[in-house]
């Protein structure tokens, strides 16, 4: 009895523990991950600021920023501190701009997720201190064949760069912990779009021994447990070669093939995998120190490869891509997941590729696409969505344009996300929230909810007819999307953008069709459903979302058809 009333009286002081005094953390239940800030699911939100603009406290300030974001409805920005700044001087921090952060994030009721620009930044290593850069001898570089040197730091065999990285990194950490009391950072980027530019990999002394060497162990016993289960192209190249457990880098996963004509192949496939085992086990070993002090969610992001960078070298080797997610699984396991910076037009095949094996969904940097955010949040759980450069006001104002109707757009659908916030992550993982995409390539696309199809096919700027032409240009197909929640076996409430969306009876011998009873424009204010116009009519007679909005739909089943046929 003594014992079980002191197991009672510890769960009664565990649960009355300030929410605020948890950690945030990610919660991982099936297939599905939340992110849980101050004891609840959190949806990010999100934004990223240009590279530069958080380097300085005085042109945040007087660039209108954070009215920026207000006006944007962002409850979440993507920051960055770097190694430069924060350790100017060996062994000597500064945390100022981390700091202003902060406040001005609690100030303006916002979440950070904060970016580690570090040992690399989009493969180089621009943002190393100048002590580490100029010290080439004790901080080694990468070399291509020929012995030229890049300005990109060797992940391989190179531990007096991780140590001092991981160093600062922990030193950024300690300082986070002591003043973030209320967790305003909520999660981290360790390092960003890492991996070798200009060359399938490293060819340093290091990583020329390192590749004549044998596989590691840890990574040989990795493959083992998960035989079966690797990625399809990983799996492939080991079988070939008799499912090796002891041998170089060329004998485990055999000579890669040189082919670059098609872009989603994989030439120069071992010199990646190669790549990829050593920035992992480098930045595992970072994100683990600085869990050590603050156990904070961390990540790495991903260039991908498109039709323009078709293999390895082209875009970052070794970066941490579907292709290679299980060498960083096992290389780095401190880190929580991998996340895609997508601005190719192929958006489905790269969230599908990366959801792979239960690696959860947040993208980092996007288009300012509201389309895309709805996808990914209702078709893949996302945990966030975050549109890079939301500082449009900055020199790069027209980088992958944001004209001023998708800056409209995405601002008011952020709005409406954070209204009803709570009823989608409630239906994460449920088959009672889908999501359609629609592009020039790909104008319909259907799906299945309780006894109903439901199908969106893309607008012109003539909102009754469907867009029948594909295309071209990366990042630049016009697109639309739905949310769709079911709430009832006949109700659904649909978020839409450039989408024409109908009904149809999935039982086709019924004699019954789809019919709308109503449909209601609306919002929901603070989760809860406050119609607006009722739509009928020529307004009624098709469901059709132009400008991101939000609509209420109840069906029933009906033996006359319910389409207009004039």
């Amino acid at each position: 009895m003594k014992t079980g009333r002191n197991i009672i009286q510890l769960l009664f002081l565990f649960t009355f523990i300030p929410l605020q005094a948890q950690l945030p953390y990610l919660q991982k239940s099936g297939s599905v991950t939340k992110m849980i800030v101050d004891g609840k699911p959190y949806l990010m939100i999100g934004g990223e600021f240009h590279n530069s603009t958080s380097s300085s406290i005085t042109h945040m300030e007087n660039t209108g920023i954070w009215s920026t974001i207000k006006k944007g409805n962002y409850n979440t920005i993507i920051a960055s501190a770097s190694w430069e700044l924060v350790e100017p001087a060996e062994g000597k921090f500064n945390f100022e701009q981390i700091d202003y952060l902060i406040r001005k994030a609690q100030e303006n009721d916002l979440k950070i997720v904060l970016i580690w620009f570090a040992s690399w930044k989009n493969g180089i290593s621009s943002y190393a201190p100048g002590w580490v850069k100029r010290d080439q001898k004790k901080f080694p570089l990468v070399q291509l064949s020929d012995g030229t040197k890049l300005n990109v730091l060797s992940p391989v065999g190179n531990d007096n760069a991780m140590k001092a990285d991981a160093a600062a990194f922990s030193a950024l950490m300690r300082h986070i912990k002591d003043i973030d009391t209320s967790h305003t950072i909520i999660m981290m980027q360790v390092e960003n779009e890492v991996g070798v530019i200009s060359s399938p990999r490293d060819f340093s002394p290091a990583a020329q021994k390192a590749w004549r060497g044998d596989v590691p162990k840890e990574l040989i016993d990795y493959l083992i447990a998960h035989k079966g289960k690797l990625f399809p192209e990983l799996e492939k190249v080991w079988s070939s070669n008799g499912y090796k457990t002891k041998g170089s880098w060329e004998e485990v996963f055999g000579l890669s093939h040189t082919n670059t004509e098609n872009w989603q192949e994989y030439p120069y496939y071992t010199e990646e995998i190669f790549m990829a085992w050593h920035y992992s086990k480098y930045i595992g070993y970072i994100a683990a120190e600085g869990k050590k002090v603050l156990n904070l969610p961390m990540y790495c992001n991903a260039w991908l490869k498109s039709s323009s960078s078709k293999y390895p070298g082209k875009y970052p080797s070794g970066g941490p891509l579907p292709a290679v997610a299980d060498i960083w699984r096992a290389g780095g396991p401190a880190i929580d997941f991998l996340a895609p910076d997508i601005y190719i037009d192929e958006y489905e095949w790269v969230l599908r590729q990366f959801s792979l094996n239960g690696n959860p969904i947040f993208i980092p940097e996007c288009t300012f696409d509201i389309a895309k955010e709805l996808y990914a949040i209702s078709e893949f759980d996302a945990m966030g969505f975050g549109p890079f450069g939301l500082d449009i006001r900055s020199r790069m104002i027209n980088f992958h344009n944001p004209d001023s109707a998708g800056l409209i757009n995405l601002y008011k659908g952020n709005g409406i996300l954070r209204s009803m916030d709570q009823l989608i992550l409630n239906n994460y993982g449920s088959e009672k929230m889908r999501g359609l995409f629609v592009d020039e390539e790909s104008i319909q696309q259907s799906v299945e909810m309780g006894d109903f199809i439901i199908k969106a096919s893309l607008m012109r700027s003539q909102p009754q007819q469907p867009v029948d032409k594909p295309g071209t240009g990366s990042g630049s197909r016009k697109t639309g999307a739905a949310l769709i929640i079911r709430t009832g076996d006949e109700e659904f409430y649909i978020v839409g953008k450039d989408v024409m969306i109908s009904f149809d009876l999935k039982d086709k011998n019924s004699g019954l069709h789809a019919v709308t009873e109503s449909v209601d424009e609306g919002t929901f204010v603070n989760g809860i459903w406050m119609a607006g116009r009722r739509l009928n009519g020529d307004e009624g007679y098709v469901v059709r979302f132009g400008d991101v909005n939000v609509q209420r739909i109840v069906l029933f089943k009906s033996h006359y058809d319910g389409r207009i046929l004039y």
